[in-house]
């Protein structure tokens, strides 16, 4: 359980790097968890609930480390080093007070040094991975592209809590996330012999980048809330095309009624209160609420 980096000691630097190659890590532990696994222990009711389990496992370490990216990546700070810190006191975290979710309970929130409270949100993002990657690899039924599906769901939440955060989530963040998820797909296509998960799938993602290639040359500042969260767009086509990949049209086009539902209502959201003040979070960036109501329905229904 991350809790944060003194910001005294800690100068700014590029990030793209090293979320790169947290983000590879990930991937040398993820894929031959919940995909490769699949294809060994077979597809029998009983390990498929154990892949299930697995995936919520490593949902937590990923969300310990989504933690880190949401809390560094904004502050233009580097992902990889130094280890967590109390951002109070300073002093380095051990080992134990940074297990996922059991240290804050433990710990009862607080830093056992200078007693200061730790925000909740560490633990919830990190059991809302947790239950993420559980749902992802039930609604692919334990299967290979389980480990890409929930690589693209760690993109879209690292994305959402930073553009929901008042920040704008870098090109970095959504590029590493959608291309080990891509890259996942890709060996799990290879492996079950499915060719159309491949295709669509490259394809949603060539047409998200080509979407969020178009709002960038439009609005090079994003300084038009509307389109905030446009990094998500690569990863939202990649989901969908996967998805059509699969053979569930029906889910795809769910996925985007739902999308063109969510936005619109952030949108007369954002119109009600333009001179009250802030509105709500969901309602602050309408493209990112669409784009994780789309990827949800679109999953609930193929599955």
């Amino acid at each position: 359980m991350p809790v944060g980096t003194p910001g005294r000691p800690l100068r700014r630097r590029r990030t793209r790097s090293s979320i790169v190659d947290r983000w590879k890590g990930i991937a040398v532990t993820a894929a031959p968890l919940i995909g490769v696994s699949a294809q060994v222990i077979g597809q029998s009711g009983a390990h498929e609930w154990a892949l299930v389990a697995l995936a919520g496992i490593v949902g937590l370490l990923v969300g310990s480390f989504l933690n880190v990216v949401v809390h560094r990546v904004p502050l233009g700070l580097s992902v990889s080093a130094p280890r967590s810190f109390c951002p109070t006191c300073d002093r380095q975290l051990a080992w134990w007070e940074n297990v996922p979710v059991i240290s804050w309970t433990a710990l009862r929130g607080r830093c056992r040094t200078c007693h200061e409270r730790i925000s909740i949100r560490y633990p919830l993002v990190e059991g809302g991975t947790a239950v993420t990657f559980a749902l992802v690899t039930w609604a692919w039924r334990g299967s290979s592209p389980s480990a890409g599906y929930c690589a693209l769901a760690a993109t879209a939440i690292a994305v959402s809590l930073i553009e929901f955060g008042g920040a704008r989530a870098p090109l970095s963040v959504g590029a590493a996330g959608v291309g080990l998820g891509q890259l996942l797909l890709a060996v799990a296509a290879v492996w079950l012999g499915r060719w159309s998960l491949l295709g669509w799938s490259l394809t949603g993602l060539t047409l998200g980048g080509l979407a969020l290639a178009g709002l960038r040359g439009a609005d090079p500042d994003a300084r038009d809330a509307r389109f905030h969260g446009r990094t998500l767009l690569p990863t939202t086509g990649c989901w969908l095309g996967g998805i059509a990949g699969a053979g569930s049209v029906t889910g795809v086009v769910a996925g985007g009624a739902a999308w063109v539902l969510a936005e619109f209502g952030c949108l007369v959201v954002l119109w009600a209160v333009r001179n009250r003040g802030r509105p709500p979070a969901l309602a602050s960036a309408p493209l990112v609420t669409g784009t994780l109501v789309a990827m949800v329905v679109s999953l609930t229904v193929a599955g």
